[in-house]
């Protein structure tokens, strides 16, 4: 199966769909990561160059560890990607026409971050102009916990894979303690949505609307 996650910036892979990604390399699956940013604002002390060049280094590392087949670095401007819909939609969907997605994964719209909030927009562009609508999407939750899922995915057996990778984005780590976020989230997913030790929760979402 092929399958495209959309990241508006580099960790979100991790945070939000890391354990399923895992599982798809697992399975044999093709999994390609769209960053729509490459996460400048997290490095806002220094030269964008340079913060691009640090942030995508760590996604590159996070996704030999994630088991990912390729990455794309659309370097849409860091809380700007809603100004810059079309250039993210073109892009993105020639990518879609490369890779045939049967699943898309990607941030839901109710997420604090606007970068979040605008990428169901963009993907929707994107199918308009490809033609090509991936027959499954699912939306993950990194800043905000999703209040509604309809899909439950078990990550106990490659928690620690996730979280290994995560840590490849050490320079965001000294501002937030994600690991202990995302572990206590998934914990949390894990008791009391799958009645097992860590789990991811995603919502359906539509794409052709």
């Amino acid at each position: 199966m092929n399958v495209v996650v959309i990241t508006p910036h580099p960790d979100d892979e991790c945070l939000g769909c890391g354990g399923a990604l895992c599982l798809h390399a697992r399975h044999g699956d093709r999994t390609v990561a769209v960053f729509l940013t490459s996460g400048e604002l997290g490095l806002k002390h220094l030269p964008r160059q340079k913060a691009w060049s640090i942030r995508e280094s760590e996604a590159r590392k996070a996704a030999k560890i994630l088991g990912l087949s390729a990455l794309h670095f659309l370097r849409c401007r860091d809380w700007g990607v809603g100004e810059e819909l079309m250039k993210a939609a073109e892009a993105l969907a020639l990518i879609l026409k490369r890779e045939s997605p049967q699943l898309l994964y990607l941030p839901h719209e109710r997420e604090w971050h606007p970068d979040h909030q605008v990428a169901l927009r963009v993907v929707r562009q994107a199918v308009k102009r490809s033609g090509v609508s991936p027959p499954g999407a699912r939306a993950y939750e990194v800043w905000t916990p999703l209040s509604e899922y309809d899909h439950v995915e078990d990550i106990s057996a490659v928690m620690s894979r996730k979280l290994r990778a995560l840590r490849a984005h050490g320079s965001q780590l000294e501002s937030f303690d994600y690991v202990r976020a995302i572990r206590g989230l998934n914990q949390y997913r894990g008791v009391i949505a799958g009645k097992c030790r860590y789990a991811e929760v995603f919502q359906t979402v539509r794409l052709d609307e």
